[in-house]
C-alpha cells in the first residue's frame, strides 16, 4: 500500500500536480496513524485480557482457600462447643462437696486443656500482597470483603492469644502442680478409646479434690467459658462473611 502511494506521488510531482500530491501525502499519513492506533488498541485489548485472565486465576484460588477456611471454621465451632460443654461440666463440680465421678472430671478437664488456635488458609491473599497485585482485583466489593476479613481474623487471633496466656497462667500451671499428668492423660486416652486399650489406669482422688479447691483454677475455667463463647460467635460471623465472599467470586468468574 505504501509503495502504491509512493508511485502516485511521484507521478503527481512529475506532472506538476502539487496540490493533489499533498492530498495523497496527507492521506498516507492518516492511514499510518490509523494503523498505529489500531495496533495500540489491539495491544491494549491483549494486555487487558492477560490482566483479566490473571485476576480470574487469583479469584479462583481465593475461592478455594475460602472453601477450606469454611470447613475449618465449621470444625472449630464443633471443637469449641465441645470444649464449652466440658468447661461447664467441670464448673458444676466446683459446686459439689465431693467428686461424684472422678473419671468424668478428669476427662472434661483434659478436654478443656487440649486447646490450639485457628489457622487461616490465606496463601493466595498473601501472594497477592507480596507480589503487589492486589490492584488486579477489579471488583471493589470483593476487594473490600477480602480486606475486611483480614481484620476479622486478626480479631480472632487476638482473642485466641489472650486465651492462650490465660490457660498458661490460670489452668496449665495449677493443673500440673496438682495432678499427676501421666496417669491423667492415660486415663483420658483410655476413655477416648472406650475401653479398647484394656488398661486399668488409676488416678488419685486427692489430686483432683485439691484441684477442685483452687479458686485460681475455677476462675480460669470461668474465663475460658467467657472467651470460648466469644470465639464461637466470631467463628460464626466469619462463616457468614466467607460464604458472602465465595458467592461474589462465583458471580464474578462465571
Amino acid at each position: 500500500m505504501i509503495k502504491f502511494f509512493r508511485k502516485i506521488r511521484r507521478n503527481l510531482l512529475s506532472q506538476g500536480k502539487t496540490g493533489k500530491y499533498f492530498k495523497y501525502a496527507l492521506g498516507e499519513i492518516i492511514l499510518v496513524v490509523i494503523g498505529i492506533l489500531i495496533a495500540l488498541q489491539i495491544n491494549n485489548l491483549n494486555e487487558k485480557k492477560k490482566t483479566r485472565d490473571k485476576e480470574i486465576i487469583y479469584l479462583i484460588n481465593i475461592r478455594i482457600d475460602q472453601i477450606q477456611n469454611l470447613k475449618a471454621l465449621d470444625d472449630f465451632i464443633s471443637i469449641r462447643t465441645d470444649e464449652l460443654r466440658s468447661t461447664e461440666f467441670v464448673l458444676k463440680y466446683f459446686e459439689m462437696d465431693s467428686l461424684v465421678d472422678l473419671n468424668k472430671f478428669n476427662y472434661h478437664n483434659l478436654n478443656v486443656l487440649e486447646w490450639y488456635p485457628f489457622i487461616q488458609n490465606n496463601n493466595t491473599y498473601d501472594e497477592l500482597l507480596n507480589a503487589g497485585n492486589l490492584s488486579l482485583i477489579s471488583n471493589i466489593e470483593i476487594k473490600y470483603k477480602l480486606q475486611n476479613m483480614q481484620t476479622s481474623y486478626k480479631s480472632i487471633a487476638f482473642v485466641e492469644a489472650e486465651m492462650q496466656q490465660d490457660y498458661e497462667r490460670y489452668l496449665y500451671e495449677v493443673f500440673f502442680n496438682s495432678v499427676d499428668f501421666k496417669s491423667s492423660i492415660e486415663n483420658f486416652e483410655e476413655q477416648l478409646s472406650k475401653g479398647q486399650n484394656k488398661s486399668d489406669i488409676k488416678i488419685e482422688r486427692n489430686d483432683f479434690e485439691s484441684l477442685k479447691k483452687s479458686k485460681l483454677y475455677r476462675n480460669g475455667l470461668s474465663l475460658s467459658d467467657f472467651n470460648t463463647n466469644i470465639l464461637i460467635e466470631k467463628y460464626s460471623q466469619m462463616i457468614i462473611q466467607t460464604k458472602e465472599l465465595i458467592k461474589l467470586i462465583e458471580d464474578e468468574t462465571k
